[in-house]
């Protein structure tokens, strides 16, 4: 039953990515030179996720945070709709990293959570409480819904709850293209 959730959670994350990315400004150049610019700042300062020694930082050179952190267990790749060439998603224990290309090289888009066996820099994880969440990082800039959403520099944490409880953890580049 776990396992199942899992694959649907996975399915949707891949397909919510596809789509959420189209859509966007048919002018390719300028989105990827300001994507390009973007990345560049978002490497540093912003909300960062650490697996084992390897601490990825969004925006980051994806070739360099994938060599780190050794083969993934499950890697799919599909057309850009939002860039030109492919998202990647890899599968590691415990998270997936997703990545975005500009200019013929990947980036760090975000690391979601996949279970409760990894978790953020403050040590919050799936299941952790919403009051936890709140003393480890103040009030969210924003609330949507069911999710609570916190910006630094150019980086977000998206925590999404239910039942007062986290239920999915996303760190993500503030990417516009």
């Amino acid at each position: 039953m776990k396992k199942m959730r899992m694959y649907a959670a996975a399915a949707m994350l891949v397909m919510g990515l596809t789509l959420s990315a189209c859509g966007g400004s048919d002018d390719s150049d300028k989105g990827s030179k300001e994507a390009s610019a973007k990345t560049e700042s978002t490497a540093k300062g912003g909300y960062s996720f650490t697996s084992g020694s390897v601490k990825v930082e969004m925006g980051a050179d994806a070739s360099k945070v994938v060599e780190e952190l050794g083969e993934a267990d499950d890697y799919f790749e599909s057309e850009s709709c939002a860039f030109e060439g492919l998202d990647k998603v890899y599968t590691y224990p415990g998270f997936k990293l997703n990545t975005y290309p500009v200019d013929d090289k990947d980036y760090v888009l975000s690391v979601v959570f996949m279970d409760d066996t990894v978790e953020t820099e403050e040590g919050i994880c799936i299941g952790s409480t919403k009051d936890e969440v709140t003393e480890a990082y103040g009030e969210p800039t924003e609330e949507k819904g069911s999710s609570m959403i916190y910006e630094k520099g150019e980086t977000k944490i998206t925590f999404g709850v239910k039942n007062d409880e986290v239920s999915t953890v996303e760190i993500s580049a503030i990417v516009e293209k």
